[in-house]
């Protein structure tokens, strides 16, 4: 639907203002899914294949974004997962809401 030569998928830097539109993030945290970090504590679900988080995005003609992509990150079940574990909550739902917020925001005012 949007050919990579014309709209190619890049990252999303940290001056990128979509990183403070309200919230100032500074990068967005490598988060697992609640069930592998209780029974691990580890964040990376597949080792050394998903140490790495990228944030990227598309953006139209005018810089502006259009998509918003993160890989090895379930910034997700930071909003998901408040009931399930306390500890899990408070330690990635200020970071992974920060983002989701700041993508909503972005969205509705660029």
């Amino acid at each position: 639907m949007l050919p990579p030569h014309q709209y190619p998928i890049v990252d999303i830097e940290p001056t990128h203002p979509v990183m403070n539109v309200l919230y100032d993030v500074k990068d967005v945290e490598q988060v697992s899914n609640i069930r592998f970090w209780v029974q691990t504590g580890s964040t990376s679900e597949r080792g050394g294949d998903s140490a790495h988080v990228n944030f990227r995005g598309i953006s139209d003609e005018k810089g502006r974004l259009m998509v918003v992509m993160a890989h090895n990150t379930d910034i997700p079940d930071t909003w998901e997962r408040e009931g399930e574990s306390k500890e899990y909550f408070d330690k990635f739902s200020p970071n992974g809401y920060a983002v989701g917020v700041n993508v909503v925001l972005y969205g509705l005012t660029h």
